[in-house]
């Protein structure tokens, strides 16, 4: 399982950061109160990452993201989906869980 397997939209935003060792790869939806607690403690924590807002997308380029997210971590994505080093995934806004990831 890996995020290579995954077409990804071309509008991903990338976000600058000192703490850099890692790719870090965020979707999410641009209304969502979890997304945005997510995004902000990656900025808090200094990561540089990426992160693309699905609901800003083409209704069927999402609906074959989340497939192809499904077939490729082999669960039904929640958001925020965090991807670290292309291989490594959660699901849902968990800090404890993203830093433990991170180190």
């Amino acid at each position: 399982m890996s995020l290579d397997q995954v077409k990804i939209p071309d509008n991903v935003v990338e976000v600058k950061g000192p703490r850099d060792t890692h790719k870090i790869f965020l979707i999410t939806l641009s209304t969502c109160m979890w997304c945005k607690r997510g995004k902000k403690w990656l900025t808090d924590q200094g990561y540089a990452y990426s992160y693309l807002d699905i609901d800003k997308i083409p209704v069927k380029e999402k609906n074959e993201l989340k497939l192809e997210l499904q077939s490729a971590f082999g669960v039904r994505p929640r958001f925020p989906f965090i991807v670290v080093d292309k291989m490594f995934w959660n699901s849902g806004y968990n800090p404890d869980i993203w830093e433990d990831m991170l180190k």
